[in-house]
């Protein structure tokens, strides 16, 4: 087969074209990836983009050694070109030496492991997540880089390159960050992908003048590119993830067990979906009511006669705005509890039994809830104005609230009472007794009833209490009732001590040897989680007077707006406060500092609507001593709706505040690209004149054979390559058109079937990419 001098007057040298098609591509994979890690420099993303960059021309380069020098040569450069990208990856460079490299290699393993959990981008305090997304980025841009440039079938100056096979893992490093965080901008994205695309794998085929041919090719990318602008045309991640791999994995359904016990934390939290909720506000989804105060902790309230009027104001139906319809998709999770906020007024559309529990407010199911079931709630969930709350004055009269008004005390060892002290009959000593406080205002004197012995005794509280392990709790909450003239005020001010000088850990400092839990945290220890926030404000309410209990369940979650739900996590699971006011009912608060609420925890998939801003004159959020933070009032608290991924609320999902966005720095490089293309062509064109068109035709058929993985040997003919490819008539026709246009008296160019033909005989035997590799090799083009 007669060739001619030199190759079809080209764009760019193939090796030119390769590196800078795969530049422009990997700059912006490298540009997205960085979005998935809090802090990352754009300069860091670009640094890998260059040391992959080096790699590969350094594998081109070693087709000018010595035949025997060119295989040591490349895998010694391979080599050093992935070293270099652990080092520039941002990583420490001491764990590079030796004596570090098992903590290097069982650090990025756990950092791996972690990232099914932890939220995008991460910021978290374990460096490993963070080292092990560093470390991918930049080992998978080298390894696409080599890939590009790697040489098929031997050294002796090979055909180069898998280009397909890099493709895909440039698309990893541009998608992933779609998966994890969402899209921005989808049509610019959508846009550079088809372009990028068509400059790495096409560029170094693409004529010194493009012609219609190139504008057609480019027109189908980006119409192609549509459907991905579409996909990532989204304020959210289009795939959830860890939905996907719970759906995969074994059915190990979370559960909790809601009575508190203040040690270190140990439900489940790994980030799984337990439940989606459609409302129209952002509520706390209550599972139960702790009523109990059993000595050390608050327990789970006792069956009753479950009428839920007990559980509202008298004249509830007088405020129907109050009323609220919620519906629960159960995820992750096994309950009996029905979640739902404030008091469940009647449960509809249930997928298994569901019942009231015989607690007010609270229903239950026969059988467990589980992944699948769903039902619609009618709630009734009080949301009063700070106005409202701080003319309510009246806590426990009008609506008797005695047994939210007690708590159960155990005597010190040694200032037990015994039974004929106390008023019993026999001998003995007393181990516990019940206190009763009266409401708020009230001038009737406490009484301490004994249940063991059956005995009352008025007037006996502060006695108790002394010899109780709660005799400084107590004389705390008397020193704040002092100064409070509204129960509300007391609220505040309970808020208020609770927000001054005490921290959130969850493994709180253990109470000495003999101090009840709460009452070290509340005056040694000062550190815990929402348990012991919740279970110190209950407690210290109930002795001033106020009714109250702790509510336990989930805070808010995540905002969906296209799946229009809360999404909500076991990292949700929380609780908090409810005082009862007569003229209200029961009203939630949450002492739980703001800086470490349940929902910093996770991910929010999107903003929610704006919270309505308090009252300017309102002392809860003036402070007005009530430090101001941590108290919830009139919904939930402002600070659990916001979206801990953000830099600030204007910020869109993925976006950072500050210099260069991702896709200024893409269209940086697209122009500079073009820029550099422009300039050699201008070049080349003034140095070489262009090919005769049947020139540039063999010139391609070579070229396409070469790339299809048949390179010709010289010397072959066009009667021996038919041969050879066996090809059909239209193929062969293809080949007999060039040798007749070469050698005939009337040149006719191959049509663009006997074109499509010859790209059918190219993909035989090359598997199930045959006819995506022969379009690579064979480009369609108009006639």
């Amino acid at each position: 087969m007669s060739t001619p001098a030199r190759g079809p007057d080209a764009l760019l040298p193939v090796w030119a074209a390769r590196l800078l098609g795969f530049a422009a591509l990997a700059s912006l994979g490298a540009l997205q990836w960085q979005r998935m890690i809090a802090g990352l420099g754009s300069g860091r993303a670009l640094l890998w983009v260059a040391a992959a960059t080096t790699a590969a021309a350094a594998v081109l380069a070693c087709d000018r050694l010595a035949p025997r020098l060119r295989g040591p040569a490349t895998l010694a450069v391979a080599g050093a070109g992935l070293i270099a990208a652990v080092a520039v990856s941002g990583i420490e460079l001491e764990l590079l030496k030796p004596g570090q490299w098992d903590d290097l290699v069982e650090g990025l393993a756990g950092g791996a492991q972690s990232l099914g959990t932890v939220r995008m981008p991460y910021e978290g305090a374990d460096p490993w997540p963070r080292a092990a997304l560093e470390v991918a980025g930049s080992l998978l841009l080298t390894g696409a880089a080599l890939v590009a440039c790697w040489p098929r079938g031997g050294w002796e100056r090979s055909p180069r390159g898998y280009p397909f096979m890099a493709l895909i893992a440039l698309l990893v490093l541009v998608v992933s960050p779609v998966v994890s965080l969402g899209g921005t901008r989808p049509l610019l994205l959508g846009a550079l992908i088809a372009a990028l695309t068509v400059c790495f794998l096409w560029l170094e085929r693409l004529p010194l003048r493009p012609g219609i041919g190139v504008a057609a090719l480019l027109g189908v990318a980006l119409a192609g590119a549509l459907p991905l602008a579409a996909v990532a045309d989204r304020g959210e991640p289009w795939f959830d993830y860890k939905a996907f791999a719970e759906g995969l994995g074994p059915d190990d359904a979370v559960r909790f067990s809601w009575n508190q016990d203040y040690g270190p934390i140990n439900w489940p939290r790994d980030g799984n979906e337990v439940m989606r909720v459609r409302s129209d506000e952002p509520h706390y989804w209550k599972a139960a009511n702790l009523t109990r105060f059993d000595g050390t902790g608050w327990n789970e309230a006792t069956a009753s006669d479950g009428d839920v009027s007990t559980e509202l104001r008298e004249d509830w139906r007088n405020k129907p705005g109050w009323l609220d319809r919620i519906e629960v998709s159960v995820r992750r999770m096994r309950t009996l509890d029905v979640p739902a906020p404030g008091s469940i007024m009647g449960v509809t559309n249930a997928t298994r039994p569901l019942r009231p529990s015989g607690v007010p407010g609270r229903w239950t199911a026969d059988s467990e809830l589980r992944r699948g079931d769903s039902y619609t709630a009618e709630v009734y969930v009080p949301t009063p104005t700070a106005g409202e709350l701080r003319q309510a004055d009246r806590t426990g009269f009008r609506s008797s609230r005695e047994e939210d008004l007690t708590m159960t005390v155990p005597f010190l060892p040694d200032r037990m009472p015994t039974v004929r002290s106390v008023g019993g009959i026999g001998r003995g000593l007393v181990e516990s007794a019940v206190v009763h406080f009266r409401p708020f205002g009230d001038v009737r004197t406490p009484y301490v009833t004994y249940p063991d012995i059956r005995r009352t005794r008025y007037g006996a509280t502060d006695q108790t209490l002394r010899a109780s392990p709660f005799a400084r709790t107590w004389a705390l909450a008397k020193r704040l009732r002092a100064a409070a003239e509204t129960p509300f005020e007391y609220i505040l001010f309970v808020n208020g001590y609770l927000q001054q000088g005490f921290g959130y850990s969850e493994r709180p400092t253990p109470p000495e040897a003999g101090r009840a839990p709460l009452d070290a945290f509340l005056i040694d220890t000062k550190e815990g989680y929402c348990q012991h926030f919740s279970g110190a404000m209950a407690l210290l309410l109930r002795m001033g007077g106020v009714p109250a209990r702790v509510a336990t369940g989930f805070s808010p979650g995540g905002f969906s707006e296209r799946r229009d739900a809360w999404i909500v996590r076991d990292t949700d699971a929380h609780a908090w406060v409810e005082a009862w006011f007569d003229e209200l009912g029961w009203i939630a608060f949450d002492p739980t500092p703001g800086s470490t609420p349940a929902r910093s925890q996770i991910a929010a998939l999107e903003a929610p609507p704006e919270p309505i801003p308090p009252a300017a004159d309102d002392p809860a959020a003036a402070g007005d001593g009530a430090g101001g933070t941590g108290l919830q009032q009139d919904g939930v608290r402002p600070d659990l709706l916001m979206d801990p991924q953000r830099n600030n609320p204007g910020t869109s999902p993925g976006e950072e505040g500050g210099g260069f966005a991702w896709w200024t720095w893409a269209l940086i490089a697209v122009s500079a690209a073009a820029l550099a293309a422009w300039l050699v062509a201008r070049l080349r064109r003034r140095r070489r004149p262009p090919l005769a068109p049947l020139d540039r035709a063999v010139a391609e058929l070579e070229a396409a054979l070469r790339r299809a993985g048949r390179p010709l040997e010289t010397g072959t003919t066009l009667r021996q390559l038919e041969q050879r490819l066996g090809a059909p008539a239209e193929a062969t026709a293809y080949l007999r058109a060039l040798s007749a246009s070469r050698y005939g008296p009337a040149p006719e160019a191959p049509t663009p079937a006997q074109r499509r033909a010859l790209r059918r005989a190219l993909a035989q035997g090359l598997g199930p990419a045959g006819r995506l590799r022969a379009l690579w090799a064979l480009p369609p083009r108009p006639r």
